[in-house]
């Protein structure tokens, strides 16, 4: 005679089986909204973009160079094009500084006739070094990294 109940270790192996295969479509869920919903991390990574060559530059003078860099925000890829300023000491030191303004983000332009870093929107202005010497900017232009190729010669800046 049969029972009418089920072998335990059948119940046990297929309560095992279920159990299984809902952690793994869990598991395969949670990887996939954290690979393609949430913002990639990758887009926020510092690269090194080459500005200029070192025969570019003159000693003392700022020079505005536009580089492109690239951004990724989730599945949206662009290439932005931003403007720095190179410094040469006249020797081997190259000074990177960017042309954001720290105020509201206008472009600061470099003056010839005064020897400054002015910003068109509200008066701001910066010594050679970048240091605020006139108008509201809260902070010193920022200083990024430098680094000279020497194969080429390029002047490689860190965005």
């Amino acid at each position: 005679m049969t029972s009418a109940l089920p072998d335990p270790d059948r119940r046990r192996l297929l309560k095992t089986f279920v159990n299984s295969v809902t952690i793994a479509l869990a598991g395969s869920l949670t990887g996939l909204l954290g690979a393609f919903a949430l913002p990639r991390l990758q887009g926020r990574r510092r690269r090194w973009v080459r500005a200029a060559r070192l025969d570019q530059l003159k000693p003392s003078e700022p020079h505005a160079a536009v580089v492109t860099v690239r951004r990724e925000q989730g599945w949206y890829r662009e290439q932005e094009q931003e403007v720095v300023f190179l410094t040469w000491d006249g020797q081997a030191g190259v000074r990177a500084m960017s042309a954001t303004c720290t105020h509201l983000g206008c472009r600061v332009r470099w003056d010839v006739a005064s020897k400054r870093f002015q910003c068109p929107c509200h008066g701001g202005a910066y010594d050679v070094d970048g240091t605020v010497v006139a108008g509201p900017p809260p902070k010193a232009l920022a200083r990024l990294e430098v680094k000279l190729d020497e194969s080429d010669g390029s002047v490689m800046v860190r965005l």
